[in-house]
């Protein structure tokens, strides 16, 4: 297939070039506006409890128990109200009016401050998807609900929520300013050629604009989070300029030794699209492992990044080669001063390659033992979910919320919704009542009202913090009750939704990280025909996965090292970002393993002993993947300039995840494993091994060996 691939880009590169730029044409005439057709984040599980007790009392009700979003009534300025006047009731109820006419307002409620100087209008949406209705709820009363004498201010979970995504959106617009212009000069330092800079960057946009248009087609079809839109773009980033630099480099290589001919062309396409292929597949394997999550936010990124890794595999092999073709010596065209290519074996990795391989057993013991130790703070971790928290100091809502909290209780931002569904007698709801009263932890507890003949609803409010351990124990205690005979109760809310969050990822991630698991050893054991080395990978990728995940914990729990990411809490790690980031962290630790053993057995198949192979492979592989790791994690440091936690700290964890894996794993833990190993590295059982000769891809072309090695060069 890669020959044909090669002699296709070769005698017809224009003809690609060209089909390339009529699909970016196509993909970003239907994909430019897919912003507008994106829903909010979705980190609700829809057949939880807490969903299931909102449906059925919207159904019921036509409305929320609890208020979905806030409207906080003072004077002029923020100062006190004269709640009494009868001019500031009289706006007070025009308001209340407009706001029950508000997109999505079920009902609505007035209450006045214990302390007469202020007051708020509460709403009760006729929707229960809070993350996205709720925001355009949100946009609705922030046009309909204002005044010329009063001030007005907006709060509650639905605006929070409307304003962090669009924080979000406006985060992805500064990333992108921050990172193309740093990712540029980064590649030009590191290719010395301003041509063979673009070439990165235009795959990138290619990959970026390719990606936005699956995802507009995936929105007519299924909700999708507009968060797909960042993993879009950092992920589009950081593939561009692993494939490219990959290529690039192999094809300087292959014209020092042949010249800008087809037999350098066919053995840049061979080896290097080979490694630029698997890792693709491997990537997109690994994210859409996430599309079997039922969160809104886990299978759009899941779906985004797998599109993004077909994506820039496909650009890989077939734009680069064109363009490398077309190009031809003109690739190194507007050079800088003359130095070290990354396309050169480097010596000190060599050196090192070797040192670790002289002393293999205490490399790899003091590395484990290290990367351990960065990973244990995850055993005590605490986490969090989305809330009104998760609003950065600055926005509106974030004064509003605090404000409601202080002066009307938990109640109006974070009420406990409970819902009794059968046939209950008053006697039966009032006795209900009183026993959850009773919970600890639970400030109070509204009377049951009954929306129908079999369902009737209560609000409960709690003396903490929705997402604080007491507050989630009085929930799971509430829910331990038992209800009247022949009904159910059903609690909803901020915490409820964060225990059902909880629960439906640790009953849906073993799947997904079961599927994760099985495509990158089928994947590994095609491209290496060996059963050690895959496994050997997963070992390694979940190293690098677990020090990565302890030192977010150091960071964003035990608050080392805050004040220089500017981040006011909440101080502990987002549940579902975790995740998140083993995904994406598995699959970029993995895409960096292929292309260093990939490099490995082309120089064992062509003659090398095991160490000497290891030692060229990380050699030869070593700046290529030291320049894509700073170049990327420069992309997924350039969002952590978002005030959004949650995005800070998935930003974060992906550029410690990507350093850690591409110098500590690299350099130290794979030389030393594959020399313990030695040629049990290369090992399979008789059936898979046939199996690998029947259905293994290999390159075409015999591969070159470094003359040092003592082999011939061909």
């Amino acid at each position: 297939m890669l020959d044909r691939i090669s002699g296709l880009t070769w005698r017809h590169p224009r003809k690609i070039l060209a089909a390339a730029l009529l699909f970016v044409a196509v993909a970003g005439f239907f994909g430019h506006d897919v912003e507008h057709h994106l829903e909010a984040a979705g980190f609700t599980d829809p057949s939880s409890e807490s969903e299931q007790a909102g449906d059925l009392l919207a159904g019921a009700l036509g409305h929320s128990a609890q208020p979905g979003l806030a409207v906080l009534v003072r004077a002029k300025g923020g100062g006190p109200l004269d709640a009494a006047d009868p001019v500031v009731r009289r706006e007070v109820n025009r308001l209340a009016e407009r706001l029950a006419g508000s997109a999505y307002v079920g009902h609505v409620s007035s209450l006045t401050a214990p302390d007469g100087r202020s007051v708020v209008l509460t709403a009760q949406l006729s929707t229960n998807d809070l993350e996205d209705k709720g925001g355009l709820a949100d946009e609705s009363v922030r046009e309909r609900v204002t005044s010329k004498t009063l001030d007005v201010r907006y709060g509650g979970y639905a605006p929070s929520f409307n304003e962090v995504n669009d924080q979000t959106r406006r985060d992805l617009n500064h990333a992108e300013l921050i990172a193309f212009p740093i990712l540029a000069i980064l590649l030009l330092l590191v290719f010395r050629s301003a041509v063979a800079a673009m070439v990165p960057l235009l795959i990138g946009v290619l990959s970026i604009v390719g990606s936005m248009f699956a995802l507009r087609i995936m929105s007519g079809i299924v909700g999708t989070s507009v968060f797909a839109l960042n993993i879009t773009t950092a992920l589009s980033l950081g593939l561009a300029v692993d494939y490219a630099l990959l290529l690039v480099s192999r094809y300087r290589e292959e014209t020092q030794a042949h010249g800008f001919t087809f037999d350098a062309h066919r053995r840049t396409v061979a080896t290097a699209g080979r490694a630029a292929l698997f890792s693709g597949l491997t990537v997109a394997g690994a994210m859409a492992a996430l599309t079997v999550m039922p969160q809104r936010f886990l299978y759009s990124v899941g779906f985004a990044g797998a599109m993004v890794g077909v994506l820039s595999a496909l650009m890989a092999i077939f734009v680069v080669p064109a363009l490398l073709a077309v190009l031809g010596p003109r690739i190194d065209a507007l050079s800088l001063r003359r130095g070290p290519s990354v396309a050169d074996t480097s010596t000190r990795w060599l050196r090192l390659a070797r040192a670790v391989m002289r002393r293999p057993v205490v490399v790899a013991l003091g590395t484990t033992v290290f990367l351990l130790a960065l990973a244990a703070p995850l055993v005590g971790t605490h986490l969090t979910g989305p809330s009104a928290q998760a609003v950065p100091p600055g926005q509106q809502s974030y004064d509003t919320n605090r404000y409601l909290l202080e002066h009307y209780g938990r109640q109006v931002t974070e009420g406990v919704s409970l819902t009794v569904h059968g046939d209950v007698s008053d006697e039966a709801l009032a006795t209900l009542r009183e026993t959850i009263a009773g919970v600890g932890h639970v400030d109070l507890v509204a009377p049951f009202v009954r929306a129908s003949d079999d369902v009737a609803y209560s609000t409960a409010a709690l003396d903490g913090p929705a997402l604080s351990d007491p507050s989630q124990q009085a929930v799971r205690d509430i829910r331990a009750l038992s209800p009247p005979e022949g009904s159910r109760l059903l609690v909803a809310g901020n915490t409820a939704g964060f225990l059902d969050e909880k629960a439906s990822l640790v009953d849906n991630a073993p799947l997904a990280i079961g599927l994760i698991v099985l495509l990158t050893v089928v994947l590994l054991f095609l491209l290496t025909g060996s059963v050690l080395l895959p496994l050997k990978t997963l070992l390694m990728n979940t190293m690098t996965l677990a020090a990565s995940l302890g030192i977010l914990v150091t960071v964003f729990e035990h608050k080392v090292g805050t004040g220089l990411l500017d981040y006011p809490g909440p101080y502990s790690v987002e549940v579902t970002s975790l995740v998140f980031l083993f995904a994406v962290a598995f699959a970029l630790a993995t895409d960096y393993a292929v292309l260093v053993m990939a490099r490995v057995k082309e120089l064992r198949d062509g003659g090398m002993s095991n160490e000497d192979a290891v030692a060229h492979g990380v050699a030869r592989t070593g700046r290529i993947i030291s320049a894509a790791a700073v170049m990327i994690a420069v992309v997924f440091a350039a969002f952590a300039v978002s005030p959004v936690f949650f995005m800070k700290q998935i930003a974060v964890g992906m550029a410690l995840g990507v350093i850690i894996d591409a110098t500590i794993v690299r350099a130290l833990l794979v030389p030393s494993l594959m020399r313990l190993l030695g040629e049990a590295n290369w090992w399979a059982p008789a059936p898979l091994r046939r199996l690998h000769d029947r259905f293994g891809i290999r390159e075409g072309g015999e591969p070159q060996v470094p003359a040092e090695s003592g082999l011939l060069v061909p």
